[in-house]
Protein backbone atom coordinates (compact mmCIF):
# COMPACT_ATOMS: atom_id res chain seq x y z
CA UNK A 1 0.00 0.00 0.00
CA UNK A 2 1.24 3.20 -1.06
CA UNK A 3 2.21 6.43 1.67
CA UNK A 4 1.43 9.76 0.72
CA UNK A 5 4.65 12.20 1.33
CA UNK A 6 4.20 15.90 1.70
CA UNK A 7 6.85 18.26 1.83
CA UNK A 8 6.54 21.56 3.20
CA UNK A 9 5.61 23.30 -0.16
CA UNK A 10 3.37 20.51 -1.15
CA UNK A 11 1.66 21.26 2.38
CA UNK A 12 1.15 24.64 1.32
CA UNK A 13 -0.21 24.06 -1.81
CA UNK A 14 -2.89 22.03 -0.46
CA UNK A 15 -4.19 24.21 2.21
CA UNK A 16 -4.42 27.86 2.25
CA UNK A 17 -4.54 30.82 5.05
CA UNK A 18 -8.13 30.36 5.40
CA UNK A 19 -8.07 26.19 5.90
CA UNK A 20 -5.32 26.24 8.09
CA UNK A 21 -6.68 28.89 10.60
CA UNK A 22 -9.91 27.29 10.57
CA UNK A 23 -8.72 23.62 11.44
CA UNK A 24 -7.51 25.71 14.28
CA UNK A 25 -10.98 26.70 15.41
CA UNK A 26 -12.49 23.29 15.16
CA UNK A 27 -9.22 21.69 17.06
CA UNK A 28 -9.79 24.22 19.81
CA UNK A 29 -13.66 23.34 19.81
CA UNK A 30 -12.47 19.51 19.75
CA UNK A 31 -10.55 19.62 22.83
CA UNK A 32 -13.31 21.44 25.20
CA UNK A 33 -15.28 18.46 24.12
CA UNK A 34 -15.07 15.43 26.21
CA UNK A 35 -14.39 12.28 24.60
CA UNK A 36 -13.98 13.60 21.55
CA UNK A 37 -9.84 13.50 21.25
CA UNK A 38 -7.72 10.78 23.11
CA UNK A 39 -4.17 12.31 22.89
CA UNK A 40 -0.76 11.76 24.86
CA UNK A 41 2.63 13.48 24.58
CA UNK A 42 5.77 13.16 26.55
CA UNK A 43 9.47 15.27 26.29
CA UNK A 44 12.67 15.39 27.90
CA UNK A 45 15.43 17.40 27.33
CA UNK A 46 18.86 16.48 25.03
CA UNK A 47 22.28 16.59 25.52
CA UNK A 48 22.16 19.93 23.21
CA UNK A 49 22.36 22.91 25.58
CA UNK A 50 18.39 24.03 25.82
CA UNK A 51 17.43 21.25 23.79
CA UNK A 52 13.99 18.98 23.61
CA UNK A 53 12.69 15.95 22.78
CA UNK A 54 9.05 14.98 21.73
CA UNK A 55 6.48 13.39 21.13
CA UNK A 56 2.31 14.54 20.84
CA UNK A 57 -0.33 12.28 19.22
CA UNK A 58 -3.68 12.78 19.20
CA UNK A 59 -6.80 11.35 17.38
CA UNK A 60 -10.38 13.29 17.40
CA UNK A 61 -12.71 10.82 16.62
CA UNK A 62 -14.61 10.72 13.00
CA UNK A 63 -12.62 13.56 12.01
CA UNK A 64 -8.91 12.03 12.13
CA UNK A 65 -7.33 8.76 12.34
CA UNK A 66 -4.12 8.46 14.57
CA UNK A 67 -1.49 11.29 14.74
CA UNK A 68 2.08 11.16 15.82
CA UNK A 69 4.44 14.27 15.75
CA UNK A 70 7.85 13.24 16.47
CA UNK A 71 10.73 16.16 16.57
CA UNK A 72 13.31 18.20 18.40
CA UNK A 73 13.25 21.78 19.73
CA UNK A 74 16.48 24.12 19.22
CA UNK A 75 15.65 27.81 20.67
CA UNK A 76 19.34 28.71 20.01
CA UNK A 77 18.59 27.58 16.09
CA UNK A 78 18.18 31.17 15.40
CA UNK A 79 21.15 32.26 15.17
CA UNK A 80 22.18 29.13 12.46
CA UNK A 81 19.28 30.38 10.65
CA UNK A 82 17.39 27.21 10.60
CA UNK A 83 13.63 26.95 12.93
CA UNK A 84 13.44 26.07 16.43
CA UNK A 85 11.74 23.10 15.60
CA UNK A 86 12.30 19.75 13.32
CA UNK A 87 9.38 17.37 13.24
CA UNK A 88 7.91 14.62 11.15
CA UNK A 89 4.22 14.28 11.49
CA UNK A 90 2.83 10.27 10.51
CA UNK A 91 -0.48 9.87 9.57
CA UNK A 92 -2.41 6.56 10.38
CA UNK A 93 -5.57 4.93 9.36
CA UNK A 94 -8.68 5.07 12.15
CA UNK A 95 -9.72 1.73 11.13
CA UNK A 96 -6.81 -0.20 10.28
CA UNK A 97 -3.68 1.59 11.87
CA UNK A 98 -1.93 1.71 8.44
CA UNK A 99 0.74 4.53 7.72
CA UNK A 100 -1.34 6.62 5.24
CA UNK A 101 1.22 9.99 5.03
CA UNK A 102 3.85 11.08 6.36
CA UNK A 103 4.41 15.05 6.83
CA UNK A 104 6.66 17.86 7.14
CA UNK A 105 6.18 17.83 10.50
CA UNK A 106 8.24 21.48 11.10
CA UNK A 107 5.64 23.16 8.37
CA UNK A 108 2.59 21.87 10.83
CA UNK A 109 4.09 23.13 14.08
CA UNK A 110 4.73 26.35 12.07
CA UNK A 111 1.35 26.47 10.80
CA UNK A 112 -0.88 25.48 13.43
CA UNK A 113 0.55 27.38 15.79
CA UNK A 114 0.62 30.71 14.10
CA UNK A 115 -3.27 29.77 13.00
CA UNK A 116 -3.93 29.14 16.59
CA UNK A 117 -3.38 32.84 17.48
CA UNK A 118 -4.54 34.13 14.21
CA UNK A 119 -8.26 32.02 15.11
CA UNK A 120 -7.70 33.60 18.95
CA UNK A 121 -7.04 36.92 17.58
CA UNK A 122 -10.16 36.59 15.04
CA UNK A 123 -12.27 35.56 17.80
CA UNK A 124 -10.84 37.82 20.32
CA UNK A 125 -9.73 41.29 19.18
CA UNK A 126 -11.65 44.49 17.86
CA UNK A 127 -12.72 44.37 14.52
CA UNK A 128 -11.79 46.82 12.69
CA UNK A 129 -8.91 47.88 11.31
CA UNK A 130 -5.88 48.44 13.63
CA UNK A 131 -2.14 48.18 14.16
CA UNK A 132 -0.95 44.95 14.44
CA UNK A 133 2.36 44.00 17.05
CA UNK A 134 4.70 40.94 16.75
CA UNK A 135 7.21 39.88 19.23
CA UNK A 136 10.25 37.96 17.14
CA UNK A 137 10.89 37.60 13.71
CA UNK A 138 11.62 33.80 13.28
CA UNK A 139 9.58 30.88 12.03
CA UNK A 140 6.64 31.00 13.96
CA UNK A 141 6.06 35.07 13.66
CA UNK A 142 6.72 34.82 10.13
CA UNK A 143 4.04 32.73 9.71
CA UNK A 144 1.51 34.92 12.34
CA UNK A 145 2.02 37.81 10.52
CA UNK A 146 1.00 36.09 6.69
CA UNK A 147 -1.87 34.17 8.18
CA UNK A 148 -2.73 37.14 10.25
CA UNK A 149 -2.48 39.41 7.06
CA UNK A 150 -4.74 37.32 5.08
CA UNK A 151 -7.32 36.75 7.57
CA UNK A 152 -7.59 39.80 9.82
CA UNK A 153 -8.15 43.53 9.49
CA UNK A 154 -4.48 44.72 9.87
CA UNK A 155 -4.30 48.26 9.00
CA UNK A 156 -0.17 47.76 9.37
CA UNK A 157 2.10 45.33 11.29
CA UNK A 158 5.16 46.75 14.25
CA UNK A 159 7.62 43.61 14.57
CA UNK A 160 10.68 43.84 17.14
CA UNK A 161 13.44 41.33 18.24
CA UNK A 162 17.34 41.86 18.82
CA UNK A 163 17.71 40.73 15.69
CA UNK A 164 15.33 42.96 13.91
CA UNK A 165 16.82 46.06 16.48
CA UNK A 166 20.67 45.45 15.26
CA UNK A 167 19.55 44.33 11.49
CA UNK A 168 16.94 46.10 10.48
CA UNK A 169 14.27 45.13 8.06
CA UNK A 170 16.87 42.61 6.32
CA UNK A 171 16.86 40.16 8.99
CA UNK A 172 12.56 39.82 7.85
CA UNK A 173 11.63 36.78 6.22
CA UNK A 174 11.36 38.06 2.23
CA UNK A 175 7.99 36.38 2.53
CA UNK A 176 7.22 39.97 4.37
CA UNK A 177 8.33 42.07 2.00
CA UNK A 178 5.25 43.60 0.48
CA UNK A 179 3.14 43.61 3.96
CA UNK A 180 2.93 46.83 5.82
CA UNK A 181 5.77 46.46 8.02
CA UNK A 182 7.61 48.71 10.47
CA UNK A 183 10.32 47.90 13.21
CA UNK A 184 9.24 48.95 16.03
CA UNK A 185 12.22 50.92 18.77
CA UNK A 186 11.52 48.58 21.75
CA UNK A 187 9.10 45.93 23.09
CA UNK A 188 7.65 48.70 24.98
CA UNK A 189 7.10 51.12 21.83
CA UNK A 190 5.16 48.17 20.10
CA UNK A 191 3.15 47.67 22.96
CA UNK A 192 2.01 51.06 23.12
CA UNK A 193 1.12 51.73 19.48
CA UNK A 194 -0.32 48.07 19.17
CA UNK A 195 -4.16 47.16 19.74
CA UNK A 196 -3.34 43.16 19.24
CA UNK A 197 0.16 41.67 20.66
CA UNK A 198 1.40 38.42 19.39
CA UNK A 199 4.30 37.19 21.30
CA UNK A 200 5.91 34.94 19.20
CA UNK A 201 9.02 34.28 21.42
CA UNK A 202 10.40 31.42 23.68
CA UNK A 203 11.37 34.27 26.71
CA UNK A 204 11.67 33.14 30.68
CA UNK A 205 11.60 36.97 30.98
CA UNK A 206 8.31 39.29 30.36
CA UNK A 207 8.16 41.11 26.73
CA UNK A 208 4.94 42.47 27.54
CA UNK A 209 4.55 44.84 30.69
CA UNK A 210 1.14 45.43 32.05
CA UNK A 211 1.69 49.36 32.06
CA UNK A 212 2.66 49.07 28.56
CA UNK A 213 -0.84 47.96 27.51
CA UNK A 214 -3.83 50.23 26.15
CA UNK A 215 -7.21 49.63 27.09
CA UNK A 216 -8.92 47.51 24.32
CA UNK A 217 -5.56 45.50 23.99
CA UNK A 218 -5.63 41.94 22.86
CA UNK A 219 -2.46 39.97 23.88
CA UNK A 220 -1.66 36.42 22.22
CA UNK A 221 1.20 34.35 23.64
CA UNK A 222 2.76 31.01 21.76
CA UNK A 223 5.57 31.18 23.84
CA UNK A 224 4.60 30.93 27.13
CA UNK A 225 3.52 26.88 27.35
CA UNK A 226 6.47 25.74 30.51
CA UNK A 227 6.53 27.31 34.08
CA UNK A 228 9.54 28.74 33.55
CA UNK A 229 8.10 30.95 30.25
CA UNK A 230 6.92 33.81 30.77
CA UNK A 231 6.66 36.23 27.56
CA UNK A 232 3.94 38.55 29.96
CA UNK A 233 4.04 39.92 33.26
CA UNK A 234 1.81 39.53 36.48
CA UNK A 235 1.04 42.84 36.02
CA UNK A 236 -0.42 42.46 32.27
CA UNK A 237 -2.25 39.16 33.44
CA UNK A 238 -3.74 41.85 36.73
CA UNK A 239 -4.86 44.15 33.84
CA UNK A 240 -7.17 41.50 31.89
CA UNK A 241 -10.80 41.70 31.62
CA UNK A 242 -11.03 38.13 30.20
CA UNK A 243 -8.44 35.23 29.85
CA UNK A 244 -8.21 32.39 27.56
CA UNK A 245 -6.43 29.67 26.86
CA UNK A 246 -6.78 26.94 24.43
CA UNK A 247 -7.28 23.98 27.38
CA UNK A 248 -7.48 25.52 31.12
CA UNK A 249 -6.68 22.55 32.80
CA UNK A 250 -3.65 22.08 31.07
CA UNK A 251 -2.45 26.42 31.42
CA UNK A 252 -3.12 26.10 35.28
CA UNK A 253 -0.36 23.18 35.24
CA UNK A 254 2.14 24.35 32.51
CA UNK A 255 1.69 27.89 31.15
CA UNK A 256 4.24 30.30 33.13
CA UNK A 257 2.32 33.66 33.48
CA UNK A 258 -1.07 31.81 34.40
CA UNK A 259 0.95 30.17 36.51
CA UNK A 260 2.37 33.30 38.28
CA UNK A 261 -0.42 34.89 37.99
CA UNK A 262 -2.52 32.66 40.11
CA UNK A 263 0.30 32.65 43.10
CA UNK A 264 0.11 36.49 43.34
CA UNK A 265 -3.77 36.66 43.65
CA UNK A 266 -4.62 38.05 40.57
CA UNK A 267 -5.93 35.95 38.49
CA UNK A 268 -8.69 33.26 39.91
CA UNK A 269 -8.22 29.61 38.33
CA UNK A 270 -11.95 29.58 37.00
CA UNK A 271 -11.36 32.76 35.51
CA UNK A 272 -9.08 31.40 33.19
CA UNK A 273 -11.89 29.58 29.92
CA UNK A 274 -11.46 27.79 26.83
CA UNK A 275 -11.66 29.64 23.53
CA UNK A 276 -13.98 27.15 22.42
CA UNK A 277 -16.74 29.02 24.75
CA UNK A 278 -16.30 31.89 22.16
CA UNK A 279 -16.08 29.88 19.49
CA UNK A 280 -19.06 27.80 20.09
CA UNK A 281 -20.43 31.12 20.87
CA UNK A 282 -21.44 29.97 24.66
CA UNK A 283 -19.21 33.27 25.65
CA UNK A 284 -19.73 36.37 24.13
CA UNK A 285 -15.71 37.25 24.41
CA UNK A 286 -14.93 40.42 23.90
CA UNK A 287 -17.46 42.33 25.58
CA UNK A 288 -16.27 46.43 23.83
CA UNK A 289 -13.88 47.84 22.63
CA UNK A 290 -12.08 49.08 26.05
CA UNK A 291 -11.71 45.58 27.34
CA UNK A 292 -8.19 44.22 27.81
CA UNK A 293 -8.32 40.57 26.28
CA UNK A 294 -5.25 37.71 27.04
CA UNK A 295 -5.36 34.34 25.42
CA UNK A 296 -2.49 31.90 25.75
CA UNK A 297 -1.53 28.87 23.58
CA UNK A 298 -0.14 25.94 25.34
CA UNK A 299 0.04 23.94 22.28
CA UNK A 300 -2.16 20.82 21.70
CA UNK A 301 -1.71 17.54 19.72
CA UNK A 302 -5.49 18.00 18.08
CA UNK A 303 -3.89 21.29 16.67
CA UNK A 304 -1.41 19.14 14.80
CA UNK A 305 -4.10 16.34 14.08
CA UNK A 306 -6.58 18.43 12.46
CA UNK A 307 -4.61 20.27 10.12
CA UNK A 308 -1.96 17.62 9.10
CA UNK A 309 -5.36 15.60 8.01
CA UNK A 310 -7.07 18.21 6.41
CA UNK A 311 -3.72 18.92 4.67
CA UNK A 312 -3.59 15.39 3.59
CA UNK A 313 -7.16 15.06 2.83
CA UNK A 314 -6.63 18.34 0.26
CA UNK A 315 -3.77 16.99 -1.16
CA UNK A 316 -5.46 13.20 -1.86
CA UNK A 317 -8.26 15.32 -3.58
CA UNK A 318 -6.10 17.55 -5.84
CA UNK A 319 -3.23 14.73 -6.74
CA UNK A 320 -0.20 16.59 -4.51
CA UNK A 321 2.26 14.62 -3.26
CA UNK A 322 4.74 11.56 -3.61
CA UNK A 323 3.80 7.83 -3.18
CA UNK A 324 6.08 5.68 -1.99
CA UNK A 325 5.86 1.99 -1.04
CA UNK A 326 7.02 1.51 2.51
Amino acid sequence: METLILSDAQIRAAVGAADVVDSQDRAFVLAAENDRVRSAQTHYTTFAPDGMAFVHSAAADGETGVVFKTGTQHPRNGERGLPAVHATVTLHDPDSGRTVAVLNGTTITALRTAGGLVAAARALSISRPHTVGVLGAGAQATEFALLAHALLPVDRFLMWSPRLRTLGRAHLDPRLADLPVEVAASPRDLCERSRTIAACTLSRTPVVEGPWLGAGTTVLTMGSYAPDRCEIDVACSAKADLTFTDLPGQALRSTGPVLAAVRAGVLKEEAVRPLAEVLRGDHPGRAGEAETVVFHSNGLGVQDAVLAWRAYAAARANGIGTRVDL
